[in-house]
């Protein structure tokens, strides 16, 4: 078998995707998305991103949803290591190539580190301008218009915007973005950020990147707040923490717990509590 699945024309085919994606922060590349034994909508634009990069010195970390253990995580992180037997972990600042859905981890991310993200809807426009072609061109214009409309009508009638996740973002004061499905919490955390981001739908043929310290804001008018989910007054059931992204859980009682979603960040908050 080859190594990390794919053939070698396939891998230049996606890294040459990636390098323009990186040179143009926020534009949307197309490549030749392939088939992998999985289906797709299940990670296989971050599965080929990774698989194209990946080499024998990397450690590879899979999370969907913040944790390392879920089905989808721990699937696509057993088939990863069946084509390159590469080493792997649950280790945040361990991994030198981290594959995520729905979540940026709670640990600052470092230079050495590429985080690639498994993307559903590529086009930050799709909500608003259905016609591919009429998005591309208003992409080249910069025509956010559409955009600052949705936006405007959520203000004016609810006071803010009803967009709980992937919100649009603007990339290097340039192109707008589609952050995938991460919540607003974590949105901030895409500016300057030390790690390399790379985005891959594998269903819609697409990959965009984020370079390292680029500048990402998201899409607010100046005289609003960019509000993210607000956990005052809530705190880990399981670490204690107060500062991360916290799951809401019922118990048999119907009595409410909250966990950190990151279950990496969970773990080392209790490592450091038992030392």
């Amino acid at each position: 078998m080859r190594y990390a699945f794919l053939d070698e024309e396939a891998k230049k085919e996606i890294r040459r995707s990636i390098l323009k994606a990186i040179a143009i922060p926020g534009y949307i590349v197309g490549f030749a998305s392939r088939e992998l034994p999985v289906a797709r909508g299940w990670g296989t634009g971050g599965l080929q991103v990774t698989l194209a990069l990946i080499n024998e010195k990397d450690n590879l970390k899979v999370i969907d949803q913040g944790c390392d253990g879920s089905v989808n995580a721990v699937n696509i992180r057993n088939f990863i290591k069946s084509v390159t037997n590469v080493n792997t972990t649950t280790k945040t600042t361990d991994a030198s190539i981290i594959q995520t859905r729905h979540r940026v981890p709670e640990i600052e991310l470092e230079e050495r580190q590429t985080l690639v993200y498994q993307v559903p809807m590529p086009d930050v426009l799709e909500t608003v301008e259905p016609n591919i072609s009429k998005a591309k061109l208003l992409h080249a214009n910069a025509d956010y218009s559409k955009l600052w409309v949705l936006l405007y009508e959520d203000t004016s009638q609810f006071g803010d915007s009803r967009i709980s996740n992937r919100y649009p973002v603007m990339v290097n004061n340039r192109y707008a973005m589609d952050p995938s499905p991460i919540p607003k919490y974590d949105t901030p955390k895409l500016n300057d950020c030390k790690a390399l981001q790379i985005f891959g739908a594998g269903r819609e043929k697409k990959i965009y990147a984020i370079p390292p310290y680029t500048k990402v804001e998201p899409l607010k008018f100046e005289d609003r707040d960019f509000k993210v989910e607000n956990f005052d007054g809530k705190s880990c059931s399981r670490c204690g923490s107060t500062n991360s992204f916290l799951d809401e859980v019922y118990d048999d009682e119907g009595i409410t717990h909250y966990y950190c979603n990151d279950t990496d960040y969970c773990d080392s908050n209790i490592e450091v509590g038992e030392k």
